[in-house]
């Protein structure tokens, strides 16, 4: 009898694991697609600043991320 309750515990260690790896995926990748979002958001006031221009010219009508 002990040794299925052993084997039972052994078993349900495997599943905690995996399910802690699973979660901590979620939670990294999550991470990462802010960090993404963020990047793209800021993306063009830096290139502003490293071209060293106040602003960007767009043509009037035109459709853009700048407009």
């Amino acid at each position: 009898m002990i040794t299925v309750t052993l084997r039972d515990l052994q078993w349900r260690a495997r599943r905690f694991v995996v399910a802690g790896l699973g979660a901590a995926m979620v939670f990294a990748l999550t991470l990462v697609l802010a960090g993404l979002e963020s990047s793209f958001s800021s993306e063009s006031g830096r290139v502003v600043d490293a071209v060293g221009a106040d602003s960007w010219l767009v043509q009037s009508g035109v459709e853009s991320v700048f407009s």
